[in-house]
């Protein structure tokens, strides 16, 4: 199963990205359908069209300025040319 992916560039304790995690994890337990969720910071998305291939969805975090907004940026061509779901908070 693909993961929905998520760019952040929070540290860990940050309550934006808890709060993201957290309403990513509460839909999946109500829908019954557990969803792997992984973690990039935007300085790592390297390939951004690997990226969105391997990826059921993509979540665009809050904490702009991004640390490579370029890459941020290319992504969300990448996902939207591939029609892969896309939300930015």
């Amino acid at each position: 199963m693909k993961p929905i992916v998520v760019l952040t560039d929070y540290e860990p304790g940050h309550r934006f990205r808890l709060a993201t995690f957290e309403a990513l994890r509460h839909a999946s337990d109500f829908t019954g359908r557990p969803t792997p969720i992984s973690e990039v910071g935007t300085d790592g998305i390297g390939d951004p069209g690997a990226l969105v291939a391997e990826a059921a969805a993509i979540v665009v975090g809050p904490g702009s300025p991004y640390r490579d907004p370029e890459a941020v940026l290319s992504l969300i061509r990448q996902a939207r040319e591939r029609e892969v779901p896309l939300v930015g908070t």
